[in-house]
Parts: structure tokens; sequence; C-alpha cells
């Protein structure tokens, strides 16, 4: 009986045991293929575990807020998190992934600048030290008070107080005018610059055109809309009056000032007036053009644009040095931050976007064949620039670049009126030479990208070569961040502006007027879409302007395309699959987005989000990304997005 019991009471256990078995290869089996769906469906490999994927996959969920629904606001969804863990420091009126790169690259570049000269630093090097030296020197600069400023005065034949009452003072304003534009480098009334003849980019031109008259035109054309910033501005102009010691006339000053700079902006040309084809270029001769002859600034951001905090000293020193010797600095910078390795990968990213665009181009149905055949000429004559300038690495080459520039320690005035002369010198000497259609049109230490369309070259500077726009460890997220970027700027040169130059960037008519008026129908899409785009936080009605904004959104629209199908190719070419730790629910594609979407999170002040719809040229990053994206049919299709979602429209705006 016992041992039938015993016997029974063994069974028991065994059929436990065995069901408790059974739940845990159940548990275990369903686990196991989920995770081989999950990796099925990318043809996964392995996990990334690199420390470049690591700290990507740690700054993506950081980034992202989750509980939104992505086909509802993929900006939201993607940045989110961002927006909430990274406020607006008080010294910014704005904060965003490109403001947090050029933050650390200042920071990179001083400690490069408070370094000890060695004996065989280049010279550019040793001088760009000494300027940052002096721009620290506080205490020198604050002891020569006015004086500095009084002697310019008096180069300029202007008396050090202002006149007084029903005084007439006799001077030659045009005169005045050049003269402060060559001794101080400002442009008052007229911009003047020498450049490339826009119809002959063969030869350089004088060029003059008009320039705000102080303050945004905008502002000043409507008292009833921006009512608050006008009186700060008068303020501002007010108090800087007094600080020269004329207080008891300083508010009529400010009143004729605002007055007259109101009458100037009534004659101005609009911003969408000179974007139009209408807007005449005068070619003229010169006896033609003779014929028709701190603490207050301070205050004044706080007020109109919500700035908390005087910028660090060593911030605006560094910035100030980066932008008189930023070529010297990108030598050095590069030592550390940059090498040829990444060059060329870049590079490879770069022609895969380009060959992605000329196929697009193949592909359209709106051009006519003529016009087609000088799209794809004008985009395989498009040079690339990457990194640094490789004349940089030559001593001799970047010391002449240098030749005749010299600081004055203790002298931080002084010096920037030398640094003025020596680069309005070069401007002027560069009239009768022969244009450089290699040269760069910006430093390797600046932190964003560009077009140009008398050079029709494109330039990724090392600065913004970083992540989270480059070296994300994943190609996907590479290729959505900086790959977009990349056919972003390849775009401008046929967005509503660069597609008026030729492949040797001549302001020259070679589109069909059938092609053009296909272009012209698919971009008033654009238009009406971007300004339908509204702003209640700004109240008053603030739209953003699809006019002024439409090149860039043209850009941004055509660059997320030809990335995408430069990503596909690029999938085909490489078979290895790698998932990111935590976020291996997300295909390949979905993080191709969300790296695009990411490098533009942030935030404005009010008074700076104002300031961008009205005299920007980019919709603000919000817009940048939901626009773009509601176009994209690729994203709807890896989101799962359904038909008439909000990032899924029926009706798309496209294009390129």
């Amino acid at each position: 009986m016992k041992d039938a019991k015993k016997l029974c009471e063994s069974k028991r256990k065994l059929v436990t045991i065995i069901g408790i078995l059974t739940i845990i290869v159940i548990v275990l089996s369903i686990t196991l293929v989920s995770q081989m769906v999950i990796y099925c469906k990318g043809v996964y490999n392995e996990i990334c575990q690199s420390e470049e994927c690591v700290k990507t996959a740690v700054r993506i969920m950081d980034a992202m807020n989750r509980s939104v629904d992505p086909c509802q606001d993929f900006y939201e969804f993607a940045c989110g998190g961002w927006i909430s863990r990274n406020p607006i420091p008080q010294s910014q009126t704005s904060w965003d992934q490109l403001s947090v790169l050029r933050e650390q690259l200042l920071r990179d570049l001083r400690i490069l600048l408070e370094e000890t000269d060695e004996e065989n630093d280049l010279k550019p090097v040793k001088l760009a030290r000494a300027l940052y030296r002096t721009c620290m020197n506080i205490t020198g600069i604050e002891a020569l008070g006015m004086e500095p400023v009084y002697k310019i005065f008096d180069r300029l034949e202007l008396p050090n107080d202002p006149f007084v009452r029903n005084e007439t003072l006799s001077f030659d304003l045009p005169n005045i005018v050049g003269k402060i534009q060559r001794v101080l480098g400002l442009n008052v009334f007229l911009n003047f610059y020498i450049s490339e003849d826009i119809r002959d980019t063969t030869k350089n031109k004088m060029m003059m055109e008009q320039t705000s008259p102080g303050f945004n035109e905008r502002y000043l054309l409507d008292s009833l809309r921006f009512q608050t910033e006008l009186i700060e501005y008068r303020n501002y102009i007010k108090n800087m009056i007094e600080l020269v010691g004329v207080e008891n006339r300083s508010i009529e000053f400010a009143n004729e000032i605002l007055n007259f700079s109101k009458n100037v902006a009534r004659i101005m040309a609009s911003p969408e007036q000179r974007r139009s084809v209408d807007h005449l270029v005068y070619d003229i001769t010169i006896d033609e053009l003779q014929q028709l002859t701190d603490l207050y600034t301070q205050q004044f951001s706080q007020k109109v644009f919500g700035l908390k905090k005087e910028t660090p000293r060593w911030k605006a020193c560094t910035g100030n040095v980066n932008a008189n010797f930023g070529m010297a600095l990108s030598y050095i910078y590069a030592q550390g931050h940059f090498d040829d390795r990444a060059r060329q990968e870049v590079l490879e990213m770069l022609f895969d976007i380009k060959a992605a665009f000329d196929q697009m181009i193949a592909e359209l149905d709106w051009m006519d064949a003529d016009t087609r055949a000088r799209a794809h000429t004008k985009l395989y004559a498009i040079r690339p620039f990457v990194g640094i300038p490789d004349w940089i690495n030559n001593s001799e080459k970047l010391n002449k670049f240098y030749e005749g520039i010299n600081i004055i320690p203790g002298q931080l005035f002084d010096t920037f009126l030398l640094l003025i002369d020596a680069a309005t010198k070069k401007s002027l000497n560069s009239l009768r030479e022969k244009p450089d259609k290699d040269r760069w049109i910006s430093t390797g230490t600046t932190v964003n990208a560009f077009y140009s369309a008398i050079l029709n070259s494109v330039t990724f500077p090392a600065g913004i070569l970083h992540p989270p726009f480059y070296g994300n460890g994943l190609q996907s997220i590479n290729y959505g961040a900086m790959g977009a970027i990349m056919g972003h700027e390849l775009t401008h040169g046929f967005d509503d502006q660069g597609r008026r130059y030729d492949q040797n960037g001549n302001l020259r008519q070679w589109w069909s007027n059938e092609t053009l008026q296909y272009y012209h129908e698919k971009v008033e899409c654009i238009i009406k879409q971007y300004s339908n785009y509204h702003l209640p936080e700004l109240a008053d009605n603030f739209t953003v302007n699809g006019v002024t904004t439409q090149g860039e959104n043209i850009a941004d629209n055509g660059g997320i395309r030809e990335a995408y199908k430069a990503y596909q190719q690029f999938k085909k070419r490489n078979t290895d699959r790698l998932v990111l730790p935590g976020l291996v629910n997300y295909s390949e594609e979905q993080l191709f987005f969300v790296g695009f979407a990411q490098v533009w999170c942030g935030s404005y002040t009010n008074g700076a989000l104002k300031s961008k719809l009205i005299q920007g040229i980019h919709a603000p990053n919000h817009f940048r990304v939901i626009g773009t994206l509601s176009n994209n049919a690729d994203f709807a299709r890896a989101w799962n997005c359904k038909a008439e979602s909000s990032m899924n429209p029926s009706r798309k705006c496209v294009l390129w």
C-alpha cells in the first residue's frame, strides 16, 4: 500500500516537473521564434556592440518619445525625449543638434588655442593663438576705453560727438559709406564685394546689393505686429547714444534713426521679390554708377530674442579666431579629429547619393529629353569637397594664405582693423584674378554643409562629420542623417534658385518652357504645403513662409529620397546586417528615418522662432521633419502608416 502511495506520489511529481519543463520549453520556443522573426525580417547576423553603436543606441533611445504614434507626429516621436532633456541654455536663443556639435567644436578648438606655442608650430597657428589671448585679455581691452573708437572717427572724418541742434554738418555721404566699408568692413546702405560674374564665371566683378538698415525690414514695415520688438530696438538705439554721453537728446536721435530705417525699408525689394526670376541683375559701369550716385546689445537680445545670459567670453573669442584663422585651425583640428580614411568613407556615401539622384532624374516623367540631358550634365559636374582642403597640409601654402596678416598683442580693436584691412585688400586684389573654381567656401572647422551655385560644388567640412550626423555605427542611420544632408546640398543645384545656373555656374536658362511649367506646378504644391504650417504658440497667426523657404524645402524633400535610394543600393552591395542594442524591434528602414529626424531635434525661444519665420530661409525643425516625411511614400511603408494619417496624406508634393 505504502509502495503504491509512493509510486503515485512520484508519478505526480514527475508529471509536475514535466509540465513545468514543457511550459519553459514553450516559452523559450516562443521567445526564440519571435527573435527569429525579428532577425529574419531584417536578415540580421548580430547585435552591433562597437562603441559607436552603443553610444548611438543610447542617444537614439534617449531622444525618442515612444508614447507618441510615429504616424501622427514623427518629429515628436523621434525628438520628444531630446527636447525634454535638453532645455535651451541661457546663453542661447535656440538649441538643436547642430548647436550641440558646434558647442563641442568650440571646446575642441579652445583646447588647441590654449596650448603653448611650440617652436615648430606654423606661423598662422601662432597668430591664431595670439588673437585668442588678445581677445581674452578683458582688462587690457577695458583699459583702452573709447580711445580706439575715437581714432576710427578721426580716420572717417566724423565728429566724436553728435552735432548740436540746428548745427549743419558738411560731409560726403557716399564717401563716408565707402570709407566705413573699407576700414570697418561694415555694409551701410549697400553691400559691396568681389565675386564671379554670374553670367560668365571665368572672371570676377564688383557686386553691389541692398543690405538691411540695421534691423530686419519685416519688423520695420509692420509696426502693429512687431510693436514690442520695435520699442526694444528704439530703446537699444537710445541706450547706445547715451553711452557716448548724449543723454539729453537720446530719445530724439533714436526716433529719427528708427523713422529713417523705416523709410529705407520701404524702398527695399522684399525677400520674395529677390527670389523671383523676374528680379533683375544689372550690369553697370563705374561711370554710370557715378552718375546714379555691448551691454545694451545684451539687453536688446534678451527682450527681443529671449536670450537670458551673455555668451561666455571664451566661446566668443574662439568663434572669432575661427572666423579669422579657420584654415589654420582646420590644419591642427584635423590632426586629432579627422583622417583620410574617414574622408574616403564619406566620399563613397556621397557618390552613392549622387548616383541615386542621377537615376531619379532619368526616371522623371515630367522632364523632356533635352532638359534631362542637361540636368545629368550639371549633376556630373558638381565637385565634392570633404573634410579639409588638401592644400592646408602644405605649410608653404598655408603660410602664404595668411601672408601680410599680423596681430597686435593687447590691442584687440586695432587687431580687428588690421584683419579687416587684409581681408578687404585680398578681396579687391581678386578682381583682376582668374576665379579659383576649386576653392573651398568654408573652413574645415565649420558645422554646416554647403552648395555653391557659381562654383557648382558641394562642401561637407570635417566639423559636421561627427555623431549624430555621421559616425553612428550603422549605415542605415548614417545614410538617413548625413546622407540626407548630402542629398539636400546636391538638390540645391536644382531648387528654385540653383536651377537657374548651368554646370559651369553661369546664370543661364537651360530648361525648356514645357518642363519649366511642370516644375513650377510641383514647386507651387510645396509652397502651399509649408505655408499652411501654423505656430499657435506665437499667436498673431504666424505661419511658415512657403515662398522664402521653398529652396530649403525642395532640398529637404529631394535629399531624403536620394539618400533612401542610395541606401537601398548600399544594402545590395553589403549583405552584413547589424542591429543596435535595445532597438532590435526597429527595421533598418525605420532606423534610416529616425536618423534623419533626430539630427533636427531642437527648441527655440519664442523670440528666436519669430525671427526665424520673419527672416529665415529654413522652416522650423519640426516642419522640416513632418513636411518632408509626410511627402514620402517610403516612410509611410516603413512605418506602416495608414492612408490619410497625419504622416501619410493622399496628396503628396513630390518634385525630385
